[in-house]
């Protein structure tokens, strides 16, 4: 019963961790993208179509890039001159190549976190991987819910990050692989952290 408990203490942990580091994800790529946004001439043609400000909702899209998930584009109007699975990150290369690395970093930092938390110093490389992964329990829920808070309608149809991809990659792949991965490094940062020092002034 005990282990039981334990194990779903810690899922709650992940799922906390999962929503904070998607949140932390987004903001970060709201930081980094706003200005290079905000001045290119094909968001300044998007937001005169829809007569609305789309800064929230293409900052979205250019973090399901990040993710490598493309976004559904339906040829019509204006969203003609972007290919119908197109990706702004790449697209517009340079710089924004960088925002690529946020999601990687966020979610090693969160698998590690996890770890870190749970202790899991004290147990095997694997478990401490799999620990790392529970963050995909809060991360994937923001993934799915934003493929359609994120999306841009001229009229004929949205144009979103697309659904199945987003689920496969930034849902599941990316939260598996990189919080299993800063699971790891999280137990042995907790290791470390907890070693005895070689010298010790106080020993006789």
């Amino acid at each position: 019963m005990l282990v039981d408990t334990e194990s779903k203490a810690m899922m709650i942990v992940g799922a906390l961790t999962g929503t904070l580091a998607w949140i932390a994800g987004y903001i970060l790529t709201y930081v980094a993208a706003i200005g290079d946004v905000q001045s290119s001439d094909q968001f300044q043609a998007l937001e005169y179509a829809a007569d609305d400000s789309l800064s929230v909702e293409m900052i979205g899209m250019l973090f399901y890039n990040a993710h490598n998930v493309p976004i559904d584009v339906p040829q019509y109007s204006i969203l003609q001159a972007l290919e119908p699975n197109h990706n702004f990150v790449s697209a517009e290369g340079g710089s924004t190549l960088l925002l690529y690395v946020i999601p990687v970093l966020i979610l090693l930092v969160a698998g590690a976190s996890v770890t870190m938390y749970a202790r899991h110093d004290l147990v095997s490389t694997v478990d401490a991987a799999l620990t790392g992964t529970t963050i995909m329990i809060g991360y994937l829920p923001l993934v799915l819910l934003g493929t359609t808070v994120f999306a841009i309608d001229l009229g004929k149809g949205p144009m979103q990050p697309d659904f199945l991809l987003a689920i496969g990659f930034a849902g599941t792949f990316y939260p598996m692989v990189f919080g299993a991965i800063g699971g790891v490094i999280g137990r042995y940062a907790a290791r470390v952290s907890h070693e005895e020092p070689i010298f010790d002034p106080d020993r006789t």
